[in-house]
């Protein structure tokens, strides 16, 4: 049975569409040095240098877009059962083959910088790379071969030069994953050499159902902590959206999860109401901002599946199914909640469909978090969970800084970046950690600790 709704909620849900055309305009601009006052000491730059590393940031970022875009078409066309009938490849399986392939001087000089250096790709993804080009010669109405043929065509315009472009895309991405899964577990300190890996690596979109989970549980401790705080506001950084994960990928259209999710715990928890919620979702990415503009104007059926598969000991937790059984509920419109399933592959599923209404409270925005900002009236709540790893400790002092110039007074940072030189700037900025909490999303047989996730919560003086 669907929940019950009081009186003054039902209003606000008929109300919804006329609130919508008061919502703020929204623009960015580039970072200025005087913005960032409080963390000048911290950046080893000067108001003269500062210009020019900004663009310079900028212009890198950008690269890095383009970067993990190809990074998202190496792993479908490894991955993906619509390009061929052979199996599909995993990409971990498929660095450690042409890495420990290759002759101790071709491996040395390979993950220098992820060049051939006369080393051949394996003969299935050869095969597979033309599968793809194939594919891609061919009119489909699949979204994420459109996205990709886009991509193709932009990043090598010849089309006599594409497979050898695509198999130069190939080796670069497997020198990333062999480093991540192979290499850097060999350190003394994995997690760190993972780390400084991602703060160079291209800016992946990839995005999954257990992000929300986390942000879910700070909302939830935000209400606990004041019944009677009022969110109306909201800024979404880096949306995301899975075009193509390094591992488990499902032919299955591209979603963008987290905005959705933030509005839909919003209004369970109370936080929110929806004739006053307005959403911002901003992202660098360029495919992401769109995608997300079109769900606003042709509301969609969301595809729900978690990201992990629940086999081989690993057992999700009790707390975690609750989330995702409840997930969704209020995106409908009056809110009904969804039964998930359990698919043969071991993954919790669920199809939620967005009222049209709710779909008007999304906005999407381009945005550089590093070097821009919007200037749009501040927010009452800004959420960035997984990009910040990406920065070095500079770019994350710019980060923290538009993010603080972001936040209206007593607005409210969520987060899951562990590193302790985001607390000391964003106690430099005005806006301190409060509180935290880890939250378990599966236990693992036989492993060391389960898969968690944490989130951390600040608060704008």
């Amino acid at each position: 049975m669907p929940p019950r709704l009081p009186l003054p909620v039902l209003l606000a849900l008929s109300a919804l569409s006329l609130s919508i055309q008061a919502q703020t305009p929204v623009q960015a601009r580039r970072i200025l040095w005087d913005d960032v006052a409080a963390v000048q000491s911290r950046l080893g730059l000067t108001a003269a240098s500062f210009a020019d590393y900004v663009a310079r940031t900028h212009d890198e970022n950008v690269r890095r877009v383009r970067e993990g875009d190809l990074d998202h078409l190496i792993f479908f066309l490894l991955q993906s059962r619509r390009l061929s009938g052979s199996p599909p490849i995993e990409p971990a399986l498929s660095a450690k083959a042409l890495a420990e392939g290759m002759d101790e001087p071709t491996r040395k000089a390979f993950l220098e910088d992820g060049l051939a250096h006369g080393a051949r790709a394996p003969a299935d993804v050869t095969g597979r790379i033309g599968a793809l080009l194939r594919a891609l010669d061919k009119p489909a109405p699949d979204v994420r071969l459109m996205y990709f043929k886009s991509l193709v065509e932009t990043a090598f315009p010849d089309r006599n030069q594409r497979h050898d472009g695509l198999m130069r895309e190939y080796f670069r991405a497997m020198r990333f994953v062999y480093e991540k899964e192979f290499v850097a577990q060999r350190a003394a300190t994995p997690a760190s050499a993972v780390a400084e890996l991602y703060r160079t690596r291209g800016l992946s979109t990839d995005t999954a159902v257990e992000a929300g989970y986390v942000v879910n549980l700070g909302l939830q401790i935000l209400k606990g902590l004041s019944a009677e705080r009022r969110i109306r506001r909201v800024l979404v950084v880096g949306p995301g959206l899975d075009l193509a994960p390094r591992t488990g990928l499902r032919d299955t259209p591209p979603e963008s999860y987290q905005p959705w999710a933030v509005i839909d715990a919003l209004l369970a928890t109370g936080l929110a109401r929806a004739g006053e919620l307005e959403v911002t979702a901003a992202d660098i990415n360029p495919r992401v901002v769109d995608h997300l503009r079109r769900a606003r104007s042709a509301p969609q059926r969301l595809l729900l599946a978690t990201d992990i598969v629940e086999k081989d000991g690993l057992t999700f937790s009790r707390e975690y199914r609750e989330y995702f059984a409840d997930l969704g509920t209020w995106l409908s419109s009056p809110p009904e909640a969804v039964r998930a399933e359990e698919d043969d592959e071991g993954r919790l599923r669920k199809s939620v469909q967005v009222s049209a209404a709710l779909a008007r409270v999304l906005r999407a925005e381009p945005l550089d978090i590093v070097t821009e900002r919007l200037t749009a009236a501040p927010f009452d709540l800004v959420i960035a969970t997984n990009i910040l790893p990406y920065f070095d400790d500079r770019q994350l002092a710019l980060a923290a800084a538009n993010i603080s110039a972001m936040l209206a007074p007593g607005g409210v940072f969520l987060h899951n970046e562990a590193r302790p030189v985001l607390g000391d700037l964003t106690t430099a900025l005005g806006v301190p950690f409060e509180q935290s909490r880890h939250a378990v999303i599966a236990s693992v047989k036989g492993a060391p600790a389960p898969l968690f996730d944490s989130i951390f919560i600040h608060v704008k003086r």
